[in-house]
């Protein structure tokens, strides 16, 4: 683990394997070591976690600056030596993916995003007044709230589904800035399935022309647990768009 001084805080990042640069912001879960190491054999795999998420600098708030979480991560991308890259993530980070191109879209730094069990259809209110109640009832029991402010400062979560909540329904495919592709499991009621049926999410999809692949027998947190199953679609799809993109 490496960490880089951003604007006095600290982020933590590590970089493994070759390849185009992809980014897989490490926010409220630690990728396995498997899907590190598989993702590090075609790709530049670069892992960081901005402020207030993982090991690295907890603000505290009481106010948090999102746009500082888009800064963090481009700042440590650069570090590495990359202007441009690809970016992966799921349930939190497959939601964090497509914002972090719309926060960056005015240097072009996001060639394409692999977004998996977040629905980017739909209103995005909907997924906040979820996650609020999941933090109120977090709240009650003090040892769990303890436990998880080890992993990432649940109140800075809050905030960004805040800041997403700001932006109009449909907007984070409607408006993005780079291609997408979106992947969940066909048992996906803790996220996806929150927002809109998985009919009317693939059909959303198809009708924009947005690649996708939906993985039998999962729930959310069981493809969680399996990520690996979406990795040969998920990078053939993004190594095409380097490709594309000129990485």
């Amino acid at each position: 683990m490496d960490f880089l001084d951003v604007d006095g805080a600290q982020i933590a990042f590590r970089v493994r394997g070759s390849g185009p640069p992809l980014l897989a912001p490490e926010c409220n879960y630690t990728w396995s070591t498997t899907v590190e190491e598989r993702l590090a054999q075609r790709f530049t795999l670069i892992v960081a976690s901005p402020r207030d998420y993982g090991p690295s600098t907890r603000t505290g708030g009481p106010d948090y600056d999102a746009t500082s979480w888009a800064a963090d991560l481009l700042a440590v991308v650069r570090r590495v030596g990359f202007e441009r890259f690809l970016v992966f993530g799921y349930s939190f980070t497959g939601a964090f993916g497509p914002w972090l191109a719309d926060r960056l879209r005015g240097i072009d730094a996001v060639v394409a995003v692999a977004s998996g069990g977040f629905p980017l259809l739909g209103d995005y209110r909907v997924t906040l007044a979820d996650v609020e109640e999941q933090a109120r009832e977090l709240q009650q029991d003090h040892a769990a709230w303890e436990r998880t402010k080890l992993r990432f400062d649940p109140l800075a979560a809050l905030a960004f589904y805040r800041d997403l909540a700001s932006f109009p329904p449909d907007a984070l495919v409607d408006d993005a800035p780079c291609p997408l592709y979106c992947f969940w499991g066909d048992h996906d009621t803790d996220a996806v399935e929150v927002v809109l049926s998985q009919h009317e999410y693939a059909q959303g999809l198809d009708e924009r022309g947005i690649p996708f692949d939906i993985y039998a027998g999962y729930d959310h947190e069981g493809l969680n647990s399996a990520l690996e199953v979406t990795l040969p679609a998920a990078e053939e799809w993004l190594l095409a768009r380097a490709h594309d993109g000129g990485l």
